[in-house]
């Protein structure tokens, strides 16, 4: 998945990496350029993918259906939950699932709120300077993926060592959908404001840590159902005099039920 990029000639390089290492099809999020004759010069054998790419408005979107999104990153990160790490530690534990491998706008990269989308993010080594060209990281994540999925990386329980635990997570059992998560998230902000244990100049920061920690955690559809339910019960209980509270004597439970009920893309 392409984050709003700008060049047709990087969506076009991209498009003929994708083919050359068996990547899902390609999305762009917000592109600020068109599939031109560019992008088709560059992408010579590949127009079939070029013709195919799916154009959405925003990161939500295209994420809407995958269990487990990985991002990419120009520098390594090591704090607010996006750590970094190589592509080789990650990719293999994505192989069999929904997932979407994720690169940000030319100049300046995914932006935090993208990041927090992610459950991984990866940056590819380098010897100096350490901004790769969009297309190339393409190339360098397809062939990373293709040699993932021909077993020569090994799977993910080899390397346990370098998966991040998030991937590791989100990748086994039965992971949640993307937004029965963006629900859980925001019922969360909802219910903090509604408390006073955070207000809107702190939000933004406050939500970044519980994505990091609960991301972390990466829990599992029943678990996401059951923090759900957790955290409409508080904002019942908040509203309430104590003699009505279920705990205490005479009181009532509320009524109603918590909450709303292959290969990568890129």
């Amino acid at each position: 998945m392409l984050v709003s990029p700008k060049h047709a000639a990087n969506v076009g390089a991209a498009a003929r990496a994708i083919a050359n290492f068996g990547l899902g099809p390609l999305w762009l999020v917000a592109p600020r350029c068109a599939r031109d004759k560019e992008a088709y010069a560059l992408a010579t054998h590949a127009e079939r993918v070029l013709d195919a790419a799916v154009e959405v408005a925003t990161l939500d979107e295209a994420l809407a259906d995958r269990e487990v999104a990985v991002a990419t990153s120009a520098r390594r990160r090591r704090h607010h939950g996006h750590a970094s790490a190589d592509p080789e530690a990650v990719l293999p534990a994505l192989v069999g699932r929904r997932a979407a491998l994720v690169f940000g706008p030319e100049e300046s990269g995914l932006d935090n709120e993208a990041l927090d989308r992610c459950q991984a993010v990866v940056t590819v080594p380098t010897a100096g300077a350490a901004s790769i060209n969009l297309a190339q990281t393409v190339v360098v994540l397809g062939y990373a993926w293709h040699r993932a999925t021909s077993g020569a990386l090994g799977s993910a329980a080899d390397r346990p060592e370098a998966a991040t635990p998030a991937v590791a997570a989100a990748v086994a059992g039965d992971p949640p959908e993307r937004a029965q998560v963006e629900a859980m998230y925001e019922q969360l902000r909802v219910l903090l404001r509604r408390v006073g244990y955070t207000d809107a100049a702190r939000e933004t920061a406050v939500m970044r840590k519980y994505r990091t920690l609960l991301g972390r955690a990466a829990p599992s559809a029943d678990e996401v159902t059951l923090l759900r339910g957790l955290w409409y019960q508080l904002a019942w209980a908040v509203e309430q005099v104590p003699e009505r509270l279920p705990g205490a004597k005479g009181g009532a439970a509320p009524a109603g039920e918590a909450g709303e009920a292959a290969a990568p893309e890129v």
